[in-house]
This record gives C-alpha cells, sequence and structure tokens, in this order.
C-alpha cells in the first residue's frame, strides 16, 4: 500500500491536505525537529487538543530521552531526600 493510499484512508480529518499535514507535523515532531507546542501551531490546533490526539492514537511523545528521564528522576530524588 503507498504512503499516498494510507493517508486517505486515516480517519482523523476529511481533508487529505489535512491528513497530509498532520502526519508532516506529527513527523518532525518524532524526530525532534519541532516541539509539540510549535506542530500543534502549524495544525491551527490547541496544544492540549492536539496531545489528547496523540494520547488517543496510544502515541507517547516525551522532550525527554529514556536516559535524560532517569537522570531527572534520580535529580528530583535527591532534592526530595535533601529537603527531608
Amino acid at each position: 500500500m503507498s504512503i499516498n493510499a494510507t493517508i486517505a484512508r486515516f480517519p482523523l480529518f476529511r481533508d487529505y491536505r489535512r491528513k497530509e499535514e498532520f502526519f508532516t507535523a506529527l513527523g518532525m515532531l518524532y524526530s525532534r525537529q519541532i516541539t509539540l507546542s510549535k506542530a500543534a501551531e502549524l495544525l491551527n490546533m490547541d496544544k492540549d487538543d492536539f496531545s489528547v490526539i496523540l494520547k488517543s492514537m496510544n502515541l507517547e511523545y516525551s522532550y525527554l530521552t529514556e536516559d535524560e528521564a532517569e537522570k531527572e528522576l534520580k535529580t528530583a530524588k535527591a532534592l526530595i531526600e535533601m529537603l527531608k
């Protein structure tokens, strides 16, 4: 199946161009070329609405890599211990 056929069958938007814009923004987001806010802006959507769409599609997005998230968690736990 071609990419055009896949885009055409995508149920989120009726207009093919809108679907194409969505997939372009999604690709740029996941390749870390743009932020979640910028992707939503490009789609003329509210950031929270765009986030809900991603979650409803079971697409997880984080600005942090897994290693960065682990470091953040360790730092946060260390700070909590210092404040006790």
